[in-house]
């Protein structure tokens, strides 16, 4: 019996109940059978009002997308990560509320640190997987670097192998050079731990990287002050892959490990 049926039966046996409970408390035949004529037409009116509902939006979405030509363009999506997938169709999402809030004269503005996006990236690494991530900030103490820190370990005790990387800065601070140091004791014990000094890297990689080996490649090119990016780029190309592999291991050739 499918689930329009079940729910005909329950509107009726409503009506029913009440018809007999409006039957006893007034011995009224004609009024019981008005009583649950009148509670049927209500809860028959509220379905139809949600069903009229629901279709419009469904029809609302789809028509967006037409507009947007997006039919053709996430069919595209069918080959792509679980993770890309959802980053995707969540860019879809905002941009639909964006172009409405312009319409309306009000755009609502959701910060989203790039540093969430890569602990998002983190989270896809199963046992078994190599991580490889290099940090090129300062700054050890925001509620965004004690969650990547603690996700980075969560992992680790999981199964995922992880080699972190630290590039000192040319312009680090004693002090920034003290905080990068006591960020490499708390977790040398539990990961891979490697260190670098910024001047005995290539250009291209004085970058935070964030790395599933042969997965997802992600960086954010950032000067050494600050956890603040302009922008960040994943890919899962087969080619940007095997150049983060390669940069990957230059930087591991290039540093040493921190004991």
């Amino acid at each position: 019996m499918g689930k329009e049926w079940l729910w005909w039966l329950g509107e009726f046996g409503l009506a029913a109940v009440v018809a007999i409970v409006a039957g006893f408390v007034t011995g009224d035949v004609p009024i019981s059978i008005l009583y649950g004529l009148f509670v049927g037409t209500v809860f028959f009116a509220l379905r139809e009002q949600r069903r009229v509902t629901s279709q419009q939006e469904r029809q609302a979405s789809e028509l967006e997308d037409k507009v947007l030509n997006l039919p053709v363009t996430l069919s595209k999506l069918e080959e792509a990560s679980p993770y890309m997938k959802r980053l995707a169709h969540s860019a879809r999402d905002e941009a639909i509320r964006y172009i409405k809030g312009a319409a309306d004269g009000e755009i609502v503005v959701k910060a989203r640190h790039i540093v969430q996006v890569a602990i998002d990236v983190y989270k896809q690494a199963k046992p078994g997987d190599k991580v490889f991530s290099t940090n090129y900030w300062s700054a050890y103490s925001t509620p965004q670097s004690d969650l990547y820190r603690r996700t980075l370990l969560d992992l680790a005790a999981n199964g995922v192998d992880i080699t972190r990387v630290f590039i000192e800065g040319d312009t680090f601070t004693d002090e920034e050079k003290k905080r990068q140091r006591e960020e490499m004791e708390r977790l040398k014990d539990h990961l891979h731990v490697r260190f670098v000094k910024e001047s005995l890297l290539p250009p291209e990689a004085r970058k935070n990287i964030a790395f599933i080996v042969d997965r997802i490649y992600g960086y954010a090119s950032s000067t050494s002050k600050g956890i603040l990016f302009d922008e960040a780029r994943f890919y899962t190309r087969r080619e940007e892959l095997d150049k983060g592999k390669e940069l990957a291991e230059t930087i591991i050739k290039l540093s040493e490990e921190y004991k």
